[in-house]
């Protein structure tokens, strides 16, 4: 390990009923096509999703480049436990802030305070924009920039309230960490855009967590599973003590790490990879063996289900819902569940179809599992609320 100092969105403008009255989880189809994750359709400025398997991102590098040459070689940075949000900036200047699913977020459609936070900063994000550009054109000359193309600081909006149980929720105050940038309508090369960064302002950059470097080599099974416990490795060190949260001098566990294969590959993000701890796992279907699991549809996708959908993903599933300006009430179960139904078709989806899981069923169990988890929690949060409390 090396390790120098120097992660289809609804728009903003949709009302929480508009979105509650289209969404029935009944209609949600979960994909089987077996190939690798095919590339974007259309444009969007919303960050992409990063695959938490490996064996995905072997399966998308194969179909790419075919099995000649089966090594990657990747840069690995901490993942942070946050809230997600990318700062845009348009070719005429104008800023943007934008959260995981929601194009635009303003004063009165924040999420954590965000955009109250980043908006008024203006100046120093654009000064920001432009030693990025200027970055750019110093390693890519002769190039031309294409001009209409936004410039994205994507990001992490961290601190006191965001999350919990990490230690950079025992930061001073709230801050941004850029956590990769897009120039020329390209993700760029994170350790060349490293010093994008205004710490005055309460801007960070990953890069003060530190780079892990390591190769991904493929060739047989064995020499596979070895990379994969290197990779494990470090991040179980990451999960013991979060090195981004200790260069403020704070002690405590961190999420996991984000990899990704050696630039130029890196610009498509089909060659990320996210690796977590135990702490933060979504899920556990890694661990099922299709010949030990019972018989009959429905007990084999109720496994499953239980296997895929833990408390990380019920939390992130109600993190959703205040992301999109959903209220936390009753009605909200078919978003919330919605949601979960999706995010386990993206995450899941090679261990559905190795399981031969029956999708209808497996829509069923989930259903169960986020209704029940989801009604708990509401009640705790209607209590915590009445007290006056955090929630």
């Amino acid at each position: 390990m090396l390790i120098t100092t120097t992660e289809t969105g609804i728009p903003a403008q949709m009302t929480e009923n508009d979105l509650v009255d289209q969404i029935d989880v009944s209609r949600v189809q979960l994909n089987d096509e077996r190939e690798a994750t095919p590339e974007p359709a259309q444009q969007s400025t919303l960050f992409p999703k990063i695959t938490g398997r490996v064996d995905e991102l072997i399966e998308n590098y194969t179909y790419k480049f075919g099995t000649s040459h089966p090594t990657i070689k990747l840069t690995g940075t901490v993942k942070l436990h946050g809230t997600h949000a990318d700062i845009v900036i348009e070719s005429d200047n104008t800023v943007r802030i934008q959260s995981r699913n929601r194009l635009s977020l303003d004063i009165e459609h924040d999420n954590y305070n965000v955009a109250a936070s980043l908006l008024p900063l203006q100046k120093v994000i654009l000064e920001l924009k432009d030693r990025a550009v200027d970055k750019w054109r110093q390693l890519n000359s002769p190039e031309e920039l294409e001009e209409d193309e936004p410039v994205i600081l994507a990001g992490e909006w961290i601190g006191p309230g965001v999350q919990k149980k990490v230690a950079i929720a025992n930061l001073p105050q709230r801050c941004f960490v850029i956590l990769a940038v897009s120039v020329n309508g390209e993700w760029q090369d994170g350790e060349e855009y490293a010093k994008i960064h205004n710490e005055a302002a309460g801007i960070y950059n990953i890069s003060r967590g530190g780079f892990y470097r390591e190769v991904l080599d493929f060739k047989d099974p064995e020499t596979l599973d070895r990379c994969k416990e290197k990779l494990m490795g470090h991040t179980m060190e990451v999960e013991k003590q979060c090195p981004f949260a200790k260069s403020f001098g704070i002690s405590g566990i961190g999420e996991g790490i984000v990899w990704k294969a050696q630039y130029p590959l890196s610009q498509d993000p089909r060659f990320w990879l996210k690796t977590k701890g135990p702490e933060h796992a979504h899920t556990q279907t890694d661990k099922l063996k299709k010949d030990e699991m019972k018989a009959g549809a429905s007990v084999r996708a109720k496994t499953f289900a239980e296997a895929a959908v833990g408390e990380m993903r019920l939390q992130q599933a109600w993190d959703y819902l205040g992301e999109m300006g959903i209220k936390r009430v009753k009605s909200a179960t078919q978003a919330f569940n919605q949601w979960l139904v999706k995010d386990v078709e993206v995450e899941e989806k090679k261990g559905i179809l190795d399981m031969e899981i029956d999708k209808v069923a497996l829509k069923k169990a989930i259903g169960v599992i986020g209704r029940t988890w989801y009604f708990k929690k509401l009640g705790e949060y209607e209590v915590r609320k009445k007290g006056n409390i955090e929630v």
